[in-house]
């Protein structure tokens, strides 16, 4: 019993060390903000999941302070500098000095797409099953085969950009995701692709941060 007891302390003291070594890395990360654009045909709907997402999953990934939504919009409006296709050095400065961050990062999705291809290994397999079977039962699940054959992927690619206050270029990278899951006909979404590549992107960012 002693024994278990000294072994618990052990590790509470060690997840303690741990804790106090993680967590002033992550507080000296900084405050960062980030944009989702899109220069592909993105529902707007979804450009707005994305850039939730994005703001989520960066504060987790770089450990970082995130602007939120209401002072990205807050910022560009006090400034009168929007996010779009073109901006210049200037344009960030004052978007990094109103919100008060070390970096700026801009998602540019460039290919949002889904596209419809045939497999006939899979048709195949399926007719291949049923060969045995009576004619009625071939007669039902030939449109089976067929529709088991098809597959959806989802593809997005983006551009990811990180500023610094002065406007310099701190690092660029690019991802591209595609989503192709089981019975993906119905369930493949170049939401969930443009989702993994925003992941991977902020993988990469947060090795520079």
């Amino acid at each position: 019993m002693l024994t278990k007891v000294r072994r618990i302390s052990l590790w509470v003291v060690v997840g303690a060390v741990l804790l106090s070594a993680v967590v002033p890395v992550m507080g000296q990360r900084g405050r960062i903000a980030i944009f989702v654009q899109a220069a592909a045909p993105v529902p707007t709907a979804d450009l707005e999941l994305l850039q939730n997402f994005a703001q989520q999953h960066g504060a987790i990934i770089t450990g970082a302070r995130v602007s939120s939504t209401g002072e990205l919009m807050q910022a560009q409006r006090a400034t009168n500098t929007y996010i779009g296709n073109t901006l210049s050095v200037e344009g960030i400065r004052r978007l990094a000095n109103a919100l008060d961050v070390d970096h700026i990062i801009i998602f540019r999705i460039v290919r949002w797409e889904s596209q419809l291809s045939f497999q006939p290994a899979r048709s195949l397999l399926l007719l291949g099953a049923t060969s045995f079977a009576d004619n009625s039962l071939k007669l039902l699940l030939s449109p089976l085969g067929i529709l088991l054959g098809l597959q959806k992927e989802a593809t997005v690619g983006l551009f990811a950009t990180v500023f610094s206050p002065k406007g310099d270029i701190e690092f660029a990278t690019s991802a591209t995701s595609t989503d192709r899951p089981f019975l993906s006909l119905l369930t493949a979404d170049p939401l969930e692709a443009a989702k993994q590549a925003i992941d991977t992107a902020l993988y990469q960012i947060a090795v520079t941060l």
